[in-house]
């Protein structure tokens, strides 16, 4: 018995090890996410995840942003950093392929840039878009539209805020600019550069927005032009590109005068932030938020005065 039992040992050990290097190495599921909206098929582009730090969050105490961010589980980076989701939106009605956002392509960095690769995994190739709707010229918006100077998206249409577009291609608004945002001129001119010589770039204002079945919500104060997409997908069914209304989902919503630094104008942020809560939950419109944790997709709702924000629940698509 004594001789049987390190060869039973070494029998079971065989047997485990044999068992794990059996095992296929597994990684997360793709990274999109489909959604139904009325006649719409909506579907969540994951183009990365980063770190944004706490200190950039304004208008409310440390104290109080670390205990909502560990009572709501926020995961935090090796800096010590909220981890935040870059999501873009495909919404495809009976007619169209609109792409609400676009991603980062390069430009910032390896962790972010995947929304053309998760498009086409939901089955879609780039060449079937045919509008582009961008909430505002910030790089994980809109550097996504170009890649090594030429169109990801070459059938599309590229709609940014007239406003957007002015300020982020002015050389004399970039010799103005701080270190954090001076870079930001060259990645948006370069990313617009190829549409803009193939005319499809439409610089609206809000007189001029006409895309058929989506309606222009101004949300100006993240940057000047920042720009909200209401989809109708009839049936009182509808879908919000909100873009950049939201950053730290946990302090936000229940604390909407919260600001983030790099807002143009913080406090035009926090007064669009207060109305358009208000407004998607009294119409109960569905959202799709860039950087709330991926999906991003549900709708805003009410506790105790405070807004909240409840995501949808996976259900298969027929």
């Amino acid at each position: 018995m004594k001789l049987l039992k390190p060869i039973l040992i070494a029998l079971l050990f065989s047997a485990g090890t044999t068992y794990a290097e059996s095992q296929p190495k597994r990684q997360q599921v793709d990274g999109y996410f489909l959604q139904s909206v009325g006649n719409l098929k909506v579907t969540a582009l994951f183009d990365g995840e980063l770190g944004l730090p706490r200190s950039d969050l304004l208008g409310i105490s440390s104290k109080k942003a670390n205990q909502l961010f560990e009572e709501n589980f926020v995961p935090v980076d090796e800096h010590n950093q909220i981890v935040t989701d870059f999501s873009a939106y495909l919404v495809q009605t009976p007619t169209q392929n609109i792409l609400i956002d676009a991603g980062t392509a390069k430009c910032f960095g390896p962790s972010l840039g995947h929304v053309p690769e998760n498009l086409k995994k939901a089955g879609v190739q780039p060449e079937q878009i045919d509008t582009i709707l961008i909430t505002h010229a910030h790089p994980d918006h809109l550097c996504g539209i170009t890649l090594d100077g030429k169109m990801v998206y070459p059938n599309a249409k590229v709609y940014l805020a007239k406003e957007d577009v002015d300020y982020w291609t002015s050389a004399k608004n970039e010799a103005k600019a701080t270190n954090f945002f001076k870079p930001l001129f060259k990645m948006t001119r370069d990313a617009l550069k190829p549409y803009q010589q193939a005319g499809r770039l439409v610089a609206f204002t809000t007189a001029s927005f006409k895309v058929p079945n989506v309606e222009l919500i101004s949300t100006h104060g993240h940057t000047e032009g920042h720009s909200s997409y209401l989809v109708d997908g009839q049936n009182g069914q509808k879908f919000l590109g909100l873009g950049d209304v939201v950053h730290y989902t946990a302090v936000q919503f229940p604390y909407p005068e919260a600001s983030y630094k790099p807002d143009t104008n913080s406090q035009g942020a926090i007064a669009v932030r207060k109305n358009i809560f208000e407004q998607a939950y009294l119409h109960q419109w569905w959202i799709g938020a860039a950087h709330v944790a991926f999906p991003g997709i549900g709708h805003i709702g009410k506790k105790n005065q405070t807004y909240q924000w409840i995501a949808t629940q996976y259900r298969p698509q027929k």
